[in-house]
């Protein structure tokens, strides 16, 4: 069951936890960043009372977040990033989530104006409507794994906005569901290159070669944020395993699963020219081998896209 909560209309400054969330109470960053939420935007007829059909829409722009954390304040401080739109706008935001384990999780979604939120197709809470800010409570209960997260929101008329999005054990217990902490994948950009690192376990079943249902959805996101942007950048995929078993296992398994990932850009048309595979077996460990968490870590992919 849901249940509403008032929020006080105060402007507060916006927390950003990550350097590509949004920042200075915007609603993300502009562009398109991998393993971020995205969000497309789109301008919307004056007097809407609701959201919109975003299917029957044309998108302006896209931003990026880790985090929606836009606490409730003046319109003024406006849209950075892709607009200077400061009403009669909406967003739909997309993104996943890796759960480490099983549960039922409650969810809080504060908006000014209207936004609902779904997760893997359903609705969990529903705070559409013009409206002062406001906060709606629902849960999920939520397997371990992958999870489709989506946000609609649309801002009316002027004087306020607010979006934020929180998530916890229970209603007690929440804070802003950080995209960039539960990624499936964890993203980096060092100077001229943009690495993704991807746990094995995701990638593979134990002791496999063959790609997974998520190993798919994951590549695709790669594909689709790092790739096809640079057709000009050098592709190097790296296998990592830990240190149980015997040296030479490890070291071919490295080598296949590299290849899998090889084999799999290729069918999706990624010219294999670009690509180089390494397996590395147990030699290059991202911590010490020391404890079943370690090795988890240490069971990995990494995706490079080296930039001309």
């Amino acid at each position: 069951m849901h249940r509403h909560l008032a929020v006080a209309a105060v402007t507060l400054s916006l927390a950003a936890a990550h350097p590509i969330a949004a920042q200075g109470g915007g609603f993300g960053t502009a562009g398109t960043v991998p393993f971020a939420l995205q969000g497309r935007v789109y301008f919307i007829p004056e007097n809407s009372e609701t959201l919109p059909d975003f299917s029957r829409l044309r998108p302006q722009g896209t931003i990026s977040t880790t985090v929606l954390n836009i606490q409730p304040q003046s319109f003024t401080v406006g849209f950075p990033g892709v607009t200077n739109r400061f009403e009669w706008f909406a967003i739909d935001y997309q993104g996943r989530i890796m759960l480490p384990q099983a549960g039922t999780y409650a969810f809080r979604l504060t908006s000014d104006d209207g936004a609902k939120l779904f997760i893997d197709g359903e609705l969990v809470i529903d705070n559409d409507g013009i409206h002062g800010p406001g906060a709606i409570d629902g849960e999920a209960e939520l397997a371990a794994g992958l999870h489709d997260v989506r946000v609609q929101y649309f801002q009316g008329p002027r004087e306020e906005v607010a979006l934020i999005l929180e998530w916890g054990p229970d209603s007690d217990n929440l804070r802003p569901l950080d995209f960039a902490a539960l990624a499936p994948a964890q993203f980096r950009r060092e100077g001229n290159r943009l690495r993704a690192e991807m746990s094995g376990g995701v990638l593979f079943a134990t002791n496999s070669a063959q790609l997974t249902p998520a190993a798919v959805t994951l590549l695709g996101e790669i594909k689709r944020t790092m790739i096809d942007p640079h057709p000009n950048g050098r592709i190097t995929i790296d296998g990592h395993t830990d240190d149980v078993g015997a040296d030479a296992a490890n070291q071919t398994l490295s080598e296949r699963r590299a290849q899998s990932v090889v084999a799999w850009l290729t069918a999706q048309g990624v010219p294999a020219a670009r690509m180089q595979a390494t397996g590395h077996g147990e030699t290059q460990p991202k911590v010490p081998n020391t404890s079943d968490r370690n090795r988890a870590q240490n069971r990995r992919i990494e995706i490079t896209v080296t930039l001309p």
